[in-house]
Formats: C-alpha cells, sequence, structure tokens
C-alpha cells in the first residue's frame, strides 16, 4: 500500500526530461535566489512540503549526497511548507536555520505559503521528493520516497556518471 501511495504522489511531481519551472525563494540568510542559478551544474534538489519530514530529508543529504553524490554536483534543498498566515517568515527561517548546517544555509531556500510545492505540482507529504536534475535544469529522474530505496540509489547513480 506505502508503495502504491508514493507512486501515486510521485505521478503529480516533474517527469523525466521535464525541465524546472522558474520560479524565487529566500534562503536561509533571507538572500533572494532564482530556479535558474541551478542551469549549467548537475544538482541534487530535495524538496520538503511538510514540516514533519526533516529526519527523512536530512537522510538524503547526509546518507545519500555525502556519501555517494560527486562535489561537482550541486546540492540544493527547498522547504515548501502550508503554514497558518501569523507564522512569519523570519520564525521559519529561524527554526530551518537550527536543524540545517550554516554551510547549506545559502542552498536551503524556503517558503511558508507552498507556493514552491505548488508550482513544482508536489502534494504535501512528510516524505521528501528528491530530483536529479542535468546541466539545462531536465529531469533526469524523480523519486518521493526514502534514501535507501531502489529507486532513490538509480537517481543517485545518475548524478554520478559524466
Amino acid at each position: 500500500m506505502a508503495t502504491l501511495l508514493a507512486a501515486t504522489l510521485a505521478s503529480a511531481a516533474l517527469k523525466k526530461g521535464e525541465v524546472v519551472p522558474a520560479f524565487s525563494a529566500e534562503d536561509l540568510r533571507g538572500e533572494q535566489h532564482s530556479s535558474q542559478e541551478w542551469r549549467g551544474r548537475r544538482t541534487l534538489l530535495v524538496v520538503l512540503t511538510d514540516k514533519d519530514g526533516g529526519e527523512a530529508m536530512r537522510r538524503w543529504f547526509d546518507e545519500a549526497a555525502a556519501q555517494r553524490v560527486p562535489d561537482s554536483v550541486h546540492r540544493a534543498s527547498l522547504l515548501s511548507f502550508k503554514l497558518p498566515f501569523f507564522v512569519g517568515l523570519g520564525t521559519v527561517r529561524e527554526k530551518a536555520r537550527k536543524k540545517v548546517p550554516e554551510s547549506a544555509w545559502s542552498d536551503t531556500w524556503l517558503d511558508k505559503n507552498g507556493d514552491m510545492g505548488k508550482r513544482l505540482s508536489l502534494p504535501s507529504s512528510r516524505m521528501p521528493y528528491a530530483f536529479a536534475l542535468d546541466e539545462q535544469g531536465r529531469v533526469l529522474a524523480a523519486v518521493h520516497g526514502e534514501v535507501d530505496s531502489p529507486e532513490a540509489k538509480a537517481l543517485l547513480e545518475l548524478l554520478t556518471r559524466p
């Protein structure tokens, strides 16, 4: 049942060969960025659409990116939550800073309204979405699930190829 659910949710996400749509967001330092920045290099993009999925997202970077992806591959994360109006972006940023290593603050973008997740057609889920992007920002592979799944291993393998 969980596999079927993951496959169903992933079917709404970006597909192989599609280009990541243009959008902008602030990083954990408060600086503005654009998705166009990922052009010109391969990128591992991990997206979290539920505030309670942080541990699963951290495993993507601690267990996968750090150990199986070459340093030449850019690592980026998006935190796209649908939070109540009374929760400010500054509050979200401060909480995220406590969980994300400072060296990754510039590559961790967030929005508290869920707009980036919507732009990428990603439903809310505690399970992260991971994308392998080529140098033109096209999706090489997409996974909605744990980093130790066979699909995740295949995605990471794509990022190691020249």
